[in-house]
């Protein structure tokens, strides 16, 4: 779990005069892209095995750019520390960047950490996924499925619910 405390710990490491990109499998974030928001969020929820729970996450928003030049990682980490001395609820959750290439087709996307390529800091920003909770919480061992799922694992495989997951009398369902 990335949070932006550890994002700006990362970046306080790096020369504050180098641009920093962020970047997705389709390619960079275009240059003068912008930062439009930055969320605190409580929620909660309730997951296909019945199970509910509360928790709290933090959003960057993230504007494609028109300009010339990168955003520097030293104004970059500027905007993070204000930010949290005004809303430091938002140092320790976990942190997702909400991003589109072309500013369409908003996106949930994680964070890695920053690397030094050359002359920038890249971040790179991944694809997020659904994941069935009770059987990510299986695996790890932190407690049943569930009543109302009606399913046990069958599979240590990283792989989705369907194909982790069996109903009790055989046959093989999502969690749905």
């Amino acid at each position: 779990m990335k949070t932006l405390s550890d994002l700006l710990h990362d970046l306080q490491r790096q020369d504050p005069a180098l641009p920093l990109v962020f970047e997705t499998k389709e390619g960079e974030i275009s240059p003068g892209y912008h930062v439009t928001e930055l969320r605190h969020s409580s929620l909660k929820g309730i997951d296909c095995g019945g199970n509910t729970e509360a928790w709290q996450e933090a959003k960057l928003q993230l504007l494609d750019g028109r300009g010339a030049n990168h955003m520097s990682v030293g104004k970059f980490s500027s905007i993070v520390a204000k930010t949290l001395s005004v809303m430091p609820e938002l140092a320790h959750v976990s942190l997702q960047v909400e991003f589109g290439h072309d500013n369409t087709d908003l996106r949930l996307m994680s964070l890695s950490s920053p690397e030094h390529r050359g002359d920038r800091i890249v971040i790179g920003l991944g694809n997020m996924r659904a994941v069935c909770k009770p059987v990510e919480r299986a695996r790890r061992g932190e407690g049943g499925l569930g009543s109302s799922c009606n399913i046990e694992e069958t599979s240590k495989e990283p792989s989705s619910c369907c194909s982790a997951v069996k109903l009790r009398d055989g046959a093989r369902v999502c969690c749905a």
